[in-house]
């Protein structure tokens, strides 16, 4: 046992998770911090993530899917690296006339939302067509801050082939 009590089969599974979480975030926030509109940096993470994601699939479904079936301290986890996600979506605020017009907690859900779509496509085998619903996945990122005609148009991007 560790010291916060978790057996050593979940502390093994967290010590992988929070590996694959930190290469991922990492990719993620760099391919986020380059200079650029809001927008244009939310498909640069977007793109960083779905590599990410699309190189390993079992490790995609591991990080995505199997963290739910790990009890409530890999969950914890998962909301962790959830918010940070939710962090670079609720700058998007900075794109809105009145700011406080849109709460954190949106941000907050758009992640959720972002990670339930991920979720269902890993468990379908979709995550190497992860070009083909990644517009609908920026959709839902930008729509409360771009409005929701900008939030169309990314459902007109065609994939990368």
């Amino acid at each position: 046992m560790s010291d916060d009590g978790a057996p050593a089969e979940e502390e093994r599974f967290l010590t992988a998770y929070d590996e694959i979480a930190a290469e991922l975030c990492d990719r993620v926030r760099r391919a986020y911090d380059v200079p650029g509109s809001w927008h244009d940096r939310i498909w640069a993470a977007g793109w960083a993530a779905m590599r990410f994601l699309q190189e390993d699939p079992a490790r995609a479904r591991f990080f995505v899917v199997e963290v739910h079936g790990a009890g409530s301290c890999a969950q914890a986890h998962r909301d962790r690296i959830l918010q940070g996600f939710a962090e670079l979506l609720d700058a998007g605020r900075a794109m809105l006339e009145d700011p406080a017009s849109v709460s954190r907690c949106t941000a907050e859900i758009i992640a959720g939302a972002i990670h339930g779509t991920l979720l269902t496509k890993i468990q379908n085998g979709c995550v190497d067509r992860g070009e083909d619903f990644l517009p609908e996945l920026v959709y839902m990122a930008t729509m409360p801050y771009l409005g929701p005609r900008a939030a169309e148009d990314e459902l007109l991007v065609q994939p990368l082939r």
